[in-house]
């Protein structure tokens, strides 16, 4: 009897895992700026992007932040600038309290 049970229990707990019972939940944010602008006396044009994603999962959160830039002049040369950066912040996990034994 004790092994039908702790099969049975082992089998619920197994099945328990994939099906989100224990599973945390992940949020994410993401957003994203354009800008364009043109150079009227050089009659360069720039474009720059920076896109910033936030991760955050109980104990743990991630940033990035991406930024491009791209410039074109006149006479058709190109420049391209890109950088990325990563960030990531964890919490310190906290140790379970002592139990205290029952007063006699």
């Amino acid at each position: 009897m004790k092994k039908s049970l702790l099969k049975f229990v082992a089998l619920a707990v197994a099945l328990a895992f994939p099906t989100g019972v224990f599973a945390q939940t992940t949020e994410t944010k993401s957003s994203s700026e354009k800008k364009k602008s043109t150079n009227p006396v050089t009659g360069s044009q720039s474009t720059s992007t920076e896109t910033t994603t936030e991760t955050k999962e109980p104990g743990k959160k991630a940033t990035t932040k991406k930024k491009a830039k791209k410039k074109t002049t006149k006479k058709g040369k190109t420049t391209t600038e890109s950088s990325t950066k990563m960030k990531t912040e964890t919490e310190p996990t906290k140790a379970p309290e002592p139990t205290k034994a029952p007063a006699k």
